[in-house]
């Protein structure tokens, strides 16, 4: 079945909104505390007109790594095709399954074989993008595999609720009949004003064409997949205060050292009378449970 890019990546941002629900992929919740001023403690409006705020926060290791994204199908040309990429693999369905036509092309021909096929990917999501390596992956083929098969791949995310396309590439390889299968490299290397985004979907468009013999056949389980490098968790993190709101709707942004583990903010004392301090924070699409301190302002 073949969708519009568009509408694969709402796919599987439906996916991802559903792990969101839950917890990000058992992703850990940032932590924070507030350390100035003291519960109880009273400011006084006239020496301190500003008031200092400032606490600790824990985010989880932003390491680099690489993700593995498996290409996957449950079946082929039914109700239940389902392609999609997924963090895990396994015997697929669909394996060996493929658009394509009925017809031979020799030697300098090249046949489209039959059309692109998208696969979003349904589980991984969100994903903080490394950019500083290539995005490296395979489409291996099967089938009769005689002659000379590309195939384009297309790579495009969900970033900020906006399509963004990760780069596209072509790869290329004479098929080899007396194997069960040939696999075709591609590389992808996307613009390094990304890296860091908390990619929301994902989705690979896959092409095959070229002179070949009826080998336009997606071989999957465990053949197919694209290694996208990332880091351990999200490398977009914030700590918000908020002043007698625990909603914090109109919350003010607070600067995080160098350490990563530390915060402050100064804030206007406000008038006299009992206050409550509210923070929270955040990590990617992670925001932790709010925290409070209540002090008195005096005159």
């Amino acid at each position: 079945m073949v969708i519009s890019k568009m509408r694969a990546l709402v796919v599987a941002a439906v996916v991802t909104a559903a792990a969101l629900a839950v917890g990000v992929a058992g992703a850990s919740t940032p932590t924070v505390t507030i350390t100035t001023p003291k519960a109880g403690q009273s400011v006084s409006l006239k020496k301190t007109p500003y008031l200092a705020v400032a606490g600790q926060a824990a985010f989880a290791p932003a390491t680099a790594g690489a993700t593995k994204l498996y290409l996957r199908r449950d079946g082929c040309g039914t109700s239940n095709d389902n392609p999609h990429l997924s963090i895990t693999t396994g015997t697929d369905g669909g394996d060996g399954c493929g658009l394509l036509f009925n017809a031979v092309v020799g030697a300098g021909g090249d046949a489209d074989q039959g059309a692109f096929i998208d696969f979003p990917a349904s589980d991984g999501m969100p994903l903080p993008l490394n950019t500083h390596s290539p995005i490296n992956g395979v489409v291996s083929l099967t089938g009769a595999q005689v002659g000379l098969a590309e195939v384009d791949v297309t790579l495009e995310a969900l970033i900020n609720g906006e399509a963004v396309t990760l780069g596209t590439a072509t790869g290329s390889a004479v098929l080899d009949p007396t194997g069960d299968h040939t696999p075709v490299p591609f590389s992808i290397q996307p613009s390094s004003t990304l890296d860091g985004s908390d990619l929301q979907a994902l989705d690979l468009r896959v092409l095959i064409h070229g002179p070949n013999v009826y080998s336009g056949f997606i071989s999957l389980n465990g053949n197919s997949y694209a290694d996208v490098p990332s880091y351990a968790a999200s490398v977009n993190k914030s700590v918000q205060v908020s002043l007698d709101d625990s909603t914090l709707a109109n919350a003010v942004p607070a600067r995080i050292d160098t350490s990563g583990t530390s915060w402050s903010v100064a804030i206007a004392t406000p008038a006299v009378g009992k206050h409550t301090l509210y923070a929270r924070s955040t990590q990617g699409f992670v925001t932790s449970a709010p925290t409070s301190v209540a002090f008195t302002v005096t005159k």
